[in-house]
């Protein structure tokens, strides 16, 4: 296994650390990460997640799992492990997920907030398909107005309705009537 031993300044004598072959090949694998990928979009999440206190390894792993299938490079999380990470297998990323659910969740949450970002272009999307007259654009006609509170379909009208306190008392007929959306009393 080879060492470095870093030399203590004077008048701390004494202190020297030992960094592992292991604990260069991550410093240099950093070091590559970065300088490599400094500039790409998602780097600002990266910087967020190392601002949040998460290790550069977790955080690298945190934004490439955020990431769409297709958009993934490495495409695998092996690939990811040894060619990103310096790690030789993703054996790590498998025992870090297990063990700490706030990875996984963290991952959920990078994911939903692209979907924040995006959100007035999405809005700005459906201003235009939920004008354009076509019939196939009903859907979103429809959305638009559920979202303005202008229309309710009858899925949502039957979602807020209060079921009766006793169900057990209830008749077949009544409870299928209940299922159906339809009042029961005729």
């Amino acid at each position: 296994m080879m060492t470095e031993i870093v030399q203590s300044l004077p008048g701390m004598e004494g202190e020297i650390s030992e960094r592992t072959e292991a604990q260069l090949r991550a410093e240099e694998s950093r070091r590559t990460f970065e300088a490599r990928y400094g500039e790409q979009a998602w780097m600002e999440e990266y910087w967020e997640l190392l601002a949040e206190g998460w290790d550069w390894r977790k955080a690298v792993y945190i934004v490439w799992a955020s990431l769409p299938r297709e958009q993934r490079v490495p495409g695998t999380q092996l690939e990811l492990a040894r060619k990103v990470l310096g790690l030789t297998s993703d054996r790590r990323i498998r025992e870090w997920k297990a063990s700490n659910p706030a990875l996984e969740q963290r991952v959920k949450g990078l994911t939903i907030s692209a979907l924040e970002k995006a959100r007035a272009d999405i809005i700005a999307a459906l201003i235009e398909s939920a004008s354009d007259p076509n019939p196939r654009c009903t859907t979103d006609r429809r959305m638009a107005l559920e979202i303005l509170d202008i229309y309710k379909s009858e899925a949502t009208l039957r979602v807020g309705e209060a079921l009766p306190e006793d169900l057990v008392g209830m008749s077949e007929e009544e409870l299928a009537a209940l299922a159906a959306g339809v009042d029961g009393d005729g």
